[in-house]
């Protein structure tokens, strides 16, 4: 199989012609339909503004949320922090990666970026979200490794922020990300989007759903987007990328709902790299090393050779039955499949404080696979003054990351950032050729919870969850506990406190020769986390506080032996809100302290102090900030936006050595709706990152640029 890919510039494809062809004949249609049948009249300027869950109208704020095993809930009835980012927010930001849509955030941080990089990487409240059991499509397991989700097939992002603990089982406690799908919609919908960025990528996206049959018994949602272009990376970046989803429902019955869904992408980024490693000498042979970082350099600036290119392919489906077979009770039962074949041919640096460095290019084809299924029954049970909602449920996965025979690499040139070379192809053998799993897992679980109502001011919430977990050569069963109390001393505000307990993955130690231990695979981890905090919402606005303290188990490299030692323990605190102002203003904010540390590590020098006892974690900053402003002008369609963030320093290594300079960001945008031949238009304008501020993303072994000053206007109509 050849993976040498042509460098198409801004030609259609099959897929996007007939979108095209499709969606804008559609709209020429509408147009012609309405103009015949309707006077031309000139009608005065009125601005409506819908306050829907998630709508600019209600500040972006959704209601609901789903939090795995306890089910869909309302946020302020959770003892945990939880946001939720609506399609609306996607759409006026227009997001293309998970980082875009995360960044109103401040406890939230990327550590990488897709198109510099291979894909984003989120941290939240210090800790990195597991790639591996951490991200899920409506609830269920999908491996985020080098995978970019297209956005367009989503309707919200959820973000369950700390340990998942009984909701979802095993995973690094940093947080929960759920992708929950486009669904069919009772009304008819009919969409197309088109858009182009400053650097010369073009998107077109169709959206068509609604529902037929008898009472609209049957339901159906197709998406379909082609986009591609020469990316922010000057000379040689570039974009291919294509997806389509469709999700269908069968209302069997007014208490049956059958539903299935699959979504397929293919995507190829060039000029991407792994990481920049910033080893004190840009030598290879310094691999254990960490050195003082570089100057940032500009994000548009080309640093992997032009020939260098990461290719993805995924697939995933999905069924779910949902049945209310009584009153107050529902019993579900969901499957998901997840497949990704992967072709990275490109590079890694290992770079000098003067920015001299060494480009080793790689090629690595894998892939990886997943399916999990789980049943989950919920009900309400009255005794007396007391209710109880019930969940019992049962959960079983596995996951499998595999690797090519064919793995090949080596250094293709020096150079030095300020003036990066382009160096020739060596013509490495990319080709896939099977060499089996390098690591199998499976999961079992079974889980029970019970939510207390003693009156309408507390909620007491007990569930436990049996986990059982095998990866060669362990097999081990746990069980985790999660307790919360709830108060509402006001019909407005709920004061809670939280206690979960996480199971995840131990650590594996990489593949290189140079360690000790190369390979190696760690026990399982259980981490903790107490949580106390405030909710309060009431009429146009929303505000949060919580304080929080998680502690989890640490790896790291310590000479040529990777351990698995110590802990880690975040100290946090955090607030947020979002406000609809008057008639013409919409606010978000939100700010995080975090005092992150490292306790209890091997004493390697005999002085009775462990060697990274009271450092801070790697890559974990004491501050953040963010924010985001909407203006309605008046007497006009016309919206205006600002938003920006500031990260504070955060140390590079974890002897605490060398930091990263602090950043600040700030985006800006207008979006004007209008009418055009009686089709429902809406013009978007944004500037991300206006300053053109350089910044590097991550820490320790790997950092990537940031995403330079990018423009992007797209065109949307709805008919």
């Amino acid at each position: 199989m050849s993976i040498r890919l042509a460098s198409p510039r801004l030609q259609l494809t099959p897929v996007a012609a007939a979108l095209q062809v499709c969606f804008v004949g559609l709209a020429f249609t509408a147009a012609g339909a309405h103009a015949a049948d309707e006077p031309e009249t000139a009608l005065p300027v009125v601005r409506v503004q819908s306050t829907a869950p998630g709508s600019a109208g209600s500040a972006y704020r959704v209601e609901d949320a789903s939090l795995g095993a306890l089910g869909a809930k309302k946020l302020r009835d959770t003892p945990f922090t939880v946001d939720v980012f609506s399609r609306a927010l996607m759409d006026n930001k227009q997001a293309s990666s998970l980082a875009d849509v995360l960044k109103g955030d401040a406890a939230i941080t990327p550590n990488t970026n897709g198109i510099n990089g291979l894909t984003t990487e989120i941290v939240v409240r210090g800790s990195t979200v597991d790639f591996y059991n951490s991200y899920k499509i409506d609830g269920l397991n999908m491996l985020a490794w080098s995978t970019e989700l297209p956005l367009e097939h989503y309707e919200n992002i959820e973000v369950l922020k700390g340990a998942g603990g009984f909701m979802y089982g095993f995973g690094a406690p940093g947080a929960i990300i759920n992708y929950v799908s486009k669904r069919p919609t009772d009304t008819p919908l009919r969409s197309v989007t088109t858009s182009v960025t400053g650097s010369g990528t073009v998107l077109l996206h169709g959206d068509v759903g609604g529902r037929f049959g008898d009472d609209g018994r049957f339901g159906y949602r197709v998406n379909l987007v082609d986009e591609q272009g020469d990316t922010y990376v000057d000379d040689g970046g570039h974009i291919k990328r294509r997806s389509g989803s469709v999700a269908l429902d069968w209302r069997i019955t007014p208490d049956i709902v059958w539903s299935v869904d699959a979504l397929h992408q293919e995507r190829t980024v060039h000029a991407a790299y792994f990481g920049v490693h910033a080893n004190g000498s840009g030598d290879p042979a310094d691999w254990d090393v960490i050195g003082a970082p570089p100057a940032a350099i500009d994000g548009n600036r080309r640093l992997a050779s032009s020939f260098t290119y990461y290719r993805a392919r995924a697939t995933t489906y999905g069924t779910e039955v949902n049945w209310r077979f009584a009153p107050d009770w529902n019993a579900r039962v969901a499957y998901r499949s997840w497949e990704q074949r992967r072709i990275p041919y490109y590079s890694r640096f290992t770079v000098a404080p003067d920015g001299t460095y060494s480009e080793i290019q790689l090629a690595s084809p894998g892939r990886t696979e997943t399916e999990q299924v789980q049943g989950i029954v919920t009900g309400k049970v009255v005794t007396g003054p007391v209710a109880h909602d019930l969940v019992f449920g049962a959960s079983r996965s596995r996951f499998s990351v595999g690797e090519s025979l064919q793995f090949d690499g080596g250094v293709i040139g020096t150079g030095n950032l300020s003036n990066p070379g382009n160096f020739p192809d060596p013509g490495r053998n990319a080709d896939w050729e099977d060499g089996g799993f390098l690591r199998a897992e499976r999961q079992r679980a079974l889980f029970v919870s019970d939510t207390v109502h003693l009156g309408s001011r507390w909620d007491v919430l007990v569930g436990l969850r049996h986990n059982k977990f095998e990866r060669e050569p362990y097999s081990e069963s746990k069980v985790t506990p999660t307790f919360a109390v709830i108060h509402r001393p006001l019909s407005w505000l709920s004061a809670y406190a939280s206690y979960v307990e996480s199971l995840e993955q131990g650590a594996t130690a990489p593949l290189l020769p140079q360690l000790s231990n190369p390979g190696q695979v760690f026990p399982p981890l259980k981490s903790k986390q107490a949580e106390i905090g405030l909710k309060a919402e009431a009429g146009d606005w929303a505000a949060s506080v919580a304080v929080f303290r998680m502690i989890r188990p640490l790896d790291y490299l310590r000479g040529n032996t990777y351990t698995q030692d110590g802990r880690s323990q975040y100290d946090g605190l955090e607030l947020s809100g979002k406000a609809r102002l008057a008639r013409d203003w919409t606010v978000t904010a939100s700010g995080v302290l975090l005092d992150a540390k490292n306790k209890k590590t091997l004493d390697g020098d005999g002085d009775g102090v462990g060697d990274l006892d009271g450092n801070r974690v790697t890559g974990t900053s004491r501050g953040q900030v963010a924010g985001y402003v909407e203006y309605s002008v008046p007497s006009l369609p016309l919206v205006v936006t600002g938003g920006g963030r500031y990260v504070s320093a955060r140390y590079h290594d974890n002897q605490n050595r060398y930091t990263l300079p602090a950043y600040a960001l700030m985006d800006l945008g207008a979006r004007y709706t209008t009418r055009i031949g009686g089709t429902d238009t809406t013009f978007r304008f944004n500037i991300d990152n206006v300053a053109d501020k350089a910044y590097w993303l991550g820490s320790d072994e790997r950092l990537t640029q940031g995403a330079p000053r990018t423009y992007k206007l797209s065109a949307q109509a709805k008919f």
